[in-house]
Formats: structure tokens, sequence, C-alpha cells
């Protein structure tokens, strides 16, 4: 053990001493309904440890003051409180500021033990990097974890772009990395390790690993550009963009992106969903939106959230919340509320940076996502259209109801579907709805019915200068942030037996949408998909099942404390029909709808739930792998999205393959 590896090693064993004995007395005392002291500040490791907090609140503009120390609290409207994770420093400041906290000791302990676990895997970063010519990595010699425990499943920068790098080489043919830009730290004339240095005190300093930082040339942000490349082409398809984890501790968006992103390349051709997708759709993932700050946050100062601007964003009286709030620095919005959605204060959780799109980060998301601003004020250039020609911040005119393609902004942790505006109705003469809201709202409600959070237009307090209200700002583009799970450090548990598979299958709906997401969720979902025979010879004919369902929205009204208006409702429609085609999706030139048929309990017109049926004659079709689509209409003549089942059909004289062995019992 290296002599700054044994130091690491005592300093942690007196963090962990320091912050039980907190955690002890605070419960304690609250127990005893008295008043809590103000926390001991033994050193500034122990004030950066994060807490589980629940504060107590009166009134809308309690939450509003809260958003400034803190962000992506889980609000508890009956029991007036919010359950919040924040550092002891940040404890003291809401318990100066008036606000009665309460520390939830159980949870904060898991947090100090994800921590912990996180430090370790960080030191681990040396084995993913890429490597130099002909050179081989631990990495490549096997594909086996290399970590147990609760903060296992979480990748670091590192280790999620070398794995997107192999699985590139892997499937050229329909997965490419592309440059996206610098950041902050990339724009400097110094390195990683003296930038930290120069502007740090040692008290910060003393926490970080240096060798466990990118070298001088850092991480660039950089896209996961996912599609079939041979079926695309040069044509215009519809395209759907994320960006993850823009605040550096929320670890969940840029694992999930990153396996979404995985298993539409590893299923291409073996499930039809992800097929079909790719055979249609372009994907752009940028997993690590704020690599630099996720990299400090990686290490002992887990509460980082901003980015590494330690000069416009330098907090003198608290260096390790320096930084610019980077989703508070989109141009659109860009400090519209008048200090309400984000703070002019370098030290809070959301400041806004000095002017708008001042970040090199934000600035080369913007670039990417939407283009070059033109002399008329539309962009091009982006990987997103611009169809809605507004002026600037303006919140009233829409765009077309035919838009293609989608935005995403993943966060964590309130369990929450957003979508635009995210300012407080008051602040909107008594609207914050979008002329298109109709359609984000089906939306919204439909992929909550996947992952089960709340789809509620607003957070709770008003945010401006977001990425979310800029990508629909700017272009028109259908935008939302989804707020993953319920804690920024979510043991993986947690993650792989609800946030994983929920969200997963939330985005896998919104992508089965992309060419007309303000339209086809207001349409039933196709579901169920299957044929009779999977194998056929040609001329043999099978049949088709699926369910037609309308009935897949999860309202909620929102949150009252944000205002009295509710969120836009969409009932359940009765289903009116259902069609199949073959091999060409149901807006494509030329595609015939084969009608399938209602079972006979439950007829169109009955209900928003109808099992449907058909037979589908292979004779005319040639030898190969077909996709059968399936796409459903309700009673307001509404088609849903489309999904799609696989047949497989051999020569007339092909001997069909041999059913499977069954298990011995």
């Amino acid at each position: 053990m290296t002599h700054s590896a044994s130091s690491n090693l005592l300093r942690k064993k007196s963090i962990c001493v320091a912050i039980s004995g907190l955690i002890f007395s605070t419960a304690v005392a609250f127990a005893q309904n008295t008043t809590v002291s103000p926390i001991p500040s033994p050193d500034a490791s122990a004030q950066d440890q994060i807490l589980s907090v629940r504060v107590s609140y009166e009134s809308r503009d309690d939450i509003q003051r809260l958003s400034h120390f803190i962000d992506h609290m889980r609000i508890d409207e009956p029991g007036k409180t919010v359950r919040v994770e924040i550092s002891a420093h940040e404890l003291e400041q809401l318990r100066a500021s008036g606000f009665r906290t309460e520390v939830d000791v159980a949870q904060s302990q898991k947090i100090k033990e994800f921590q912990s676990q996180r430090r370790q895997i960080s030191q681990k970063k040396s084995e993913f990097q890429q490597p130099s010519g002909n050179e081989k990595t631990s990495v490549e010699k096997s594909d086996a974890p290399l970590f147990n425990g609760q903060a296992a499943c979480y990748r670091t920068v590192e280790k999620s772009n070398f794995d997107i790098d192999t699985l590139a080489t892997q499937y050229p043919n329909l997965i490419r990395v592309a440059p996206v830009g610098k950041t902050w730290v990339q724009t400097q004339l110094l390195s990683f390790r003296n930038l930290l240095i120069k502007y740090l005190p040692q008290s910060v300093t003393s926490l970080i690993d240096f060798d466990l930082l990118p070298d001088s040339t850092g991480n660039s942000l950089r896209a996961v550009v996912i599609g079939n490349q041979r079926t695309i082409g040069d044509k215009k398809v519809p395209r759907m963009v994320t960006t993850s984890s823009i605040h550096a501790r929320e670890y969940t968006p840029a694992e999930i992106s990153t396996r979404f992103a995985e298993w539409l390349v590893k299923n291409y051709g073996a499930d039809p969903t992800a097929t079909w997708l790719l055979n249609n759709n372009e994907f752009h993932f940028i997993l690590h939106a704020n690599p630099d700050g996720r990299k400090l946050a990686e290490q002992t100062v887990g509460s980082w959230r901003k980015n590494v601007n330690l000069v416009d964003g330098y907090c003198a009286t608290r260096p390790v919340n320096s930084g610019v709030d980077l989703n508070r620095n989109f141009p659109f919005g860009w400090n519209s509320t008048a200090g309400q959605g984000s703070s002019g204060d370098r030290c809070n959780a959301d400041f806004r940076g000095k002017s708008a799109g001042s970040e090199p980060e934000t600035a080369a998301i913007v670039q990417y996502v939407a283009g070059t601003r033109q002399q008329d004020g539309n962009f091009e250039g982006g990987v997103l259209q611009d169809r809605r020609t507004a002026a600037v911040d303006d919140f009233a005119t829409g765009a077309p109801n035919d838009y293609e393609g989608l935005y995403i902004d993943l966060h964590s942790a309130a369990k929450l579907v957003l979508w635009p505006w995210g300012i407080r109705r008051d602040s909107l003469g008594g609207n914050s709805q979008t002329v298109n809201d109709d359609g984000m709202s089906a939306l919204g409600q439909r992929i909550a019915w996947y992952n089960g959070y709340q789809a509620t237009q607003m957070i709770f307090y008003d945010t401006d200068g977001t990425a979310m209200d800029a990508i629909y700002g700017e272009l028109g583009a259908p935008s939302f942030t989804i707020e993953l799970g319920k804690s920024f450090y979510e043991p993986c548990d947690t993650f792989e037996n609800e946030t994983y598979p929920q969200n997963v299958a939330s985005l896998r709906y919104a992508a089965r949408t992309l060419k007309a997401p303000y339209q086809l969720p207001l349409g039933p979902d196709a579901a169920d998909l299957k044929v009779s025979a999977t194998v056929v010879r040609q001329g043999e004919s099978v049949t088709l099942t699926a369910t037609i369902d309308d009935d897949r929205y999860l309202y909620n009204e929102g949150f009252s404390i944000v205002g009295n208006q509710p969120v836009t409702k969409h009932d359940p429609q009765p289903i009116k029909a259902a069609n199949a085609y073959i091999n060409v999706l149901p807006w494509d030139a030329g595609a015939k709808a084969i009608p399938l048929s209602a079972a006979a309990n439950a007829a169109f017109g009955s209900g928003p739930k109808v099992a449907v049926s058909g037979v589908i004659d292979t004779s005319m079709l040639a030898p190969g792998k077909h996709l059968i689509y399936v796409q459903g209409t309700n009673q307001k003549d509404k088609a849903g999205p489309p999904d799609a089942v696989f047949l497989e059909v051999l020569a007339k004289d092909a001997p069909l393959p041999c059913p499977p062995k069954s298990k011995a019992v």
C-alpha cells in the first residue's frame, strides 16, 4: 500500500466515525422533539457526507426556497414534507434558514456504504482505459463483472465508454460514436489535476485521488449513434436524443441509457422490436453530459452536482459547491423567472452561470441537438429538426403535430415524468401548458404506465434554463425529463429489479412513437403479439394474435402545490379496428392493411382493450425472416404506435426445424 493510499484509508475511517456520531445524535434529538444543535465540523470530508433527510414545508414558497439548496426532491403532499439527499453542510444551511429537518439514519447509512463502494470501483479506472496500439487490457480478456456489491451496477465514465467502443467494433453497421464537444476542463490550459490544485483548497484536494482523474485531454462529450445504416442510408428518419447524468452525482441515468443502447444493438435480428426500431429510426445517446463533474462525484466529493467551472462558478465559502448547474444554463428561458427558477449565487446548487449558454458543455449539446442558429432565428444542422418558428423566449407558439423525433433528458431521483413548461403557472398568465400539451401529456402518461412514475408536467418549483424546455422551445421537439428511481445512490438490487426494467420498457415504448410522438400516444398500444408458428414453409398460413389496449395511461392530477390546474387527462377510448402489415410500417408508401378480427367476447367498440387475430398467408412471401406489424385504432380514429413479431418462411420443400426437446421432470 502506498503512503497516499494509507492516508486515504485513515481519512475514510475518521469520516465514518464522525458521521456515525452525527447521524446518531441527530436522530436522538428528533426522537425527543428537541431543537438540534448545530452540527460540528471536524473536517471537510465529514461535512461532505451525504444524509437522507426529511424537510417540513408550509407553502409553495418554502419549496421554491429549498430548490436553491437542493434539487430533485421527493414530495409528500399529505405529510407536507420532502425527502432530500444532502451533505451535512447543506443540512446546517437548511436549519439556519428555519427549516425543520429529520435525518433518516438507516438510509443515510446505506448512502455511506454506497459511496464507499463507488470509491473502490473508481480505483479500477485504469483497467478500462482504451488500449494504445495493439496493447491488451484486462477488460478485453473477460466480460465477467469485476465488482460485486450495492454500487457495482453503475459503470464509471471510462468503463461505459470502453464498453460502447467495444460494441461499435463488433457491430459497425449498427453503432458508432460521434464527437459532441469539450468540457470546461478541456477548454483550459491546465490539466484536470492542475486545475483542481490551483483553484481548490487543500481541504478539498486532500479528498481526491488524482490518479483516478482523466489525463490532460479529459473525457470529451460524445454521442452513441445507433441505427441500421444499411436500411437507413441517406434517408431522413425519425431520431431520438437522450442526455444523461447532466448532474454529476446522478448515477442511474447514464447506466439506464447505456443499457438501453446495448439492448438495441445486441438484440437486433433477435428481437422484433429492436430490429424494426433500428431499421427505421436513429438513436443518439449522450451518456455522460457532465463527465468531469462525474469524475469528482465518483470519489469522496460525492455530492458534486455541477460542472467543474472553477473560475466563473467558484464558491469561495464552500469550494465543493463550485461549478455551474448545466441544467439551468441552457439559452432558452435562461433566468426568465426573476431568480425563482435558478440562482445567481455561485454557491447554490442551481447556479445558472454568468450568461445564457456560457458553459462549453451546454453549448456543445445545443450545437449537436439543434445545430446553429441562422439569421432568421431558426436552427439548422442539428440532429433534431427545427419546426417551431418562434421569437426568442416565446412561450406561446407551438410546433406542428406531425413533428418526427423526440428528446428525453434523464435524471434522478424523484420517480417523475415531466414535460414543458417547467415554469410555474402564474408565471405564464395562469397556464404553463404548451400548444402541444395534448400530445406531450398523452406520451408522458403512456411512459408513466410503463415505469409507474407520476406524470405531472411540472416539478414542484420553477426551473428555467433547462435542457427540456430549451429543446422544445428552440425546435418544437417533444421533450421530456424522466426522474429515475428514488435515490441518487440507489442500491443495485433496487436498480436491477425496479428502475432498470421499468425504464427500459418505458424507453422502448417512447421509441415506438418516433414517427409522430404528438399523435401516436393518443391511439391504443399494440401488445402481446404472437404467431401460431414462428417458422413455416412457404404457402402455409399462420394465425396472428395481439392485444389492442387504449387503457395504458397512468393519470395523475399533478401537484397541487404548483397550482390548481390539473394535468390534461386522456380517457381510454373503445377500440375501433386493428390491422396487420407485412414488412412495411403502416405509414410507408404502398403499405397494405390486413384487417384483424376482434375476439367474440370483446367486440370492436365494446371497450378500450380488445384481443384481435387474423390469418397471415405466406404463399407470396419469399423465404427468409419477415416482420409482421400490428397497429390499432380507437373510436376517435387515433392510430397508436405499432409493434412487430417475427415470422420465418422456409422454401416449400425445406424441412421444418425440430421442436425443442422437453426437459425431463
